[in-house]
């Protein structure tokens, strides 16, 4: 199958793909530290939550702010974004406070993000929920970042669940876990995606229609 550009390949993604079968493919093919730990307990928003793009890195560090703008790398970034990216926010250790929100959420959608993964804590959940815009975190927090915290780099790379994540790469995220497909293999990755997707419908088919479960491990080794 051919795509017609980035954004019809993520949405089908989106659509078909699904982390474990990622997760499966990236061990066969030797990438066993692609799939975020689930001991970072970054979860979605909300279950349905799915989005699949281009990865665009923003690392957070405490910092006094004084006068200084706090936000002025953030925004930078978020009015840059391009169709397809998700944002990653990271940082060098746990913060307690919220480094996402509901008014960055409604910016990224604006500029065609397709979701963002927070190693970390989100602010304004319920309406990031009402808004359905796919945000994966570690739970919630009221707590401001002002005077607290702020971005201090972005496009560079960080740790994200225990994974070491540079911009550009594919990122895929749902219910099941997050992946980080190697940029170098990600062409491969997709279109062993793909296969599996045809393979496991076949399968979903015959399963339907009686077949065993037994033979059709014998038939595909696929369960």
């Amino acid at each position: 199958m051919e795509f017609n550009n980035e954004i019809e390949m993520f949405e089908f993604m989106e659509k078909h793909f699904y982390a474990g079968a990622l997760s499966d493919i990236l061990d066969k093919m030797g990438y066993p530290e692609c799939t975020v730990s689930p001991y970072a307990s970054i979860r979605p928003l909300f279950p349905q939550a799915v989005c699949a793009g281009r990865v665009r890195t923003l690392l957070n560090a405490p910092v006094k702010t004084g006068k200084e703008d706090p936000f002025n790398l953030a925004i930078e970034l978020l009015d840059n974004l391009k169709p397809g990216e998700v944002a990653v926010c990271s940082s060098d250790r746990l913060l307690e406070t919220g480094i996402m929100g509901e008014l960055s959420a409604t910016n990224m959608r604006k500029h065609g993000g397709r979701g963002c993964i927070v190693d970390g804590y989100t602010r304004d959940g319920r309406k990031i929920i009402q808004h359905r815009f796919p945000t994966f975190a570690r739970g919630t927090s009221p707590i401001n970042t002002i005077e607290r915290v702020a971005v201090v780099e972005y496009d560079c790379p960080v740790i994200c669940g225990g994974r070491r994540v540079v911009s550009g790469q594919i990122v895929f995220a749902e219910l099941d876990g997050i992946i980080f497909i190697p940029r170098d293999i990600e062409m491969d990755v997709i279109n062993e995606a793909m296969k599996l997707v045809e393979v496991e419908t076949e399968i979903r088919g015959k399963l339907g229609e009686g077949a065993s479960m037994r033979d059709m491990w014998d038939e595909y080794h696929v369960l």
